[in-house]
């Protein structure tokens, strides 16, 4: 049997690091798991850049900042370098191409969830690098998938649901930002094999990746509350408007094509995070 090779960026990033496990456990794969870690680090095929990554049957690319405050402050800087990056993965001989978008591409001022026709907004430096990217890989015939929040343990603390259980284990009300904003949250594992479920079909286009579940920042503090043992405690909002923030994502098509649909709960992934502290 002809074993595929997969070339995974970003391989040592959240999302990276689940995917590459899950990859892993098929015999049918040959993961060449890419890193711009200075660290050695066994198994892994190191890179100064992305550029310089491996040929293969198969790129996924997770290789890219998913700070978007950050990669604001890095403006046009950040926006050449991904541009570059993308264009020379592109000219390689990979079979099939897989990049890794975001849902604030459809910005936060919908009403319903989000499908892949739906319009997309390039408000800042990442939402413009994320689309233009996008729009090159399409051409070239490859898959874009756009994920909403992914959550998980391992995951980065720079985040609403990170913030909340870190806040756990301390006294007094618990102090939100903003409770107001609707969003959709999906655990790490059913991502990961939203994704790989792509790679196992002969298709191409954008496929939305997330729960389609609308759940407000309120509805989601009070649920990592309650099994926490906390549904008591005071939670405080910094922000006090009812300012409006929507970001669902609507995944029928991707169940469609492929059968996939996610296994856990919120209730159920908040458990499992809350669990293990």
């Amino acid at each position: 049997m002809l074993t595929i090779k997969i070339v995974v960026t970003g391989s040592t990033g959240f999302i990276g690091t689940a995917l590459c496990k899950k990859l892993e456990e098929k015999k049918e794969y040959s993961i060449i798991k890419v890193t711009r870690s200075k660290k050695d680090k066994d198994g892994f095929y190191q890179v100064n850049n992305y550029q310089n990554c491996p040929s293969g049957d198969i790129l996924i690319h997770l290789g890219e900042d998913p700070d978007r405050n950050k990669v604001n402050e890095a403006g046009n800087f950040y926006q050449q370098k991904s541009t570059k990056v993308i264009k020379s993965i592109l000219i390689k001989d990979y079979k099939k191409i897989i990049y890794c978008s975001s849902s604030v591409v459809y910005g936060d001022q919908g009403v319903e969830p989000y499908g892949e026709n739906m319009p997309t907004y390039a408000d800042d430096v990442y939402s413009t690098a994320k689309l233009e990217n996008e729009k090159r890989v399409l051409n070239s015939g490859g898959i874009v998938v756009r994920l909403s929040n992914v959550i998980g343990n391992n995951k980065s603390k720079n985040n609403i649901l990170s913030d909340i259980i870190k806040q756990l284990s301390e006294e007094g009300s618990l102090t939100i930002r903003n409770i107001n904003p609707i969003r959709d949250f999906i655990w790490i594992e059913d991502a990961v094999d939203a994704i790989v479920s792509l790679l196992q079909k002969n298709t191409s286009g954008v496929f939305n990746i997330g729960s389609g579940i609308a759940t407000s920042i309120d509805q989601l503090t009070k649920t990592v509350l309650n099994i926490a043992g906390q549904r008591d405690r005071e939670v405080k909002s910094i922000i006090t408007s009812s300012e409006y923030a929507y970001s669902v994502l609507n995944v029928e098509k991707i169940k469609k094509i492929t059968g996939w649909k996610p296994k856990h709960t919120l209730f159920q992934s908040i458990k499992k995070m809350v669990n293990r502290l």
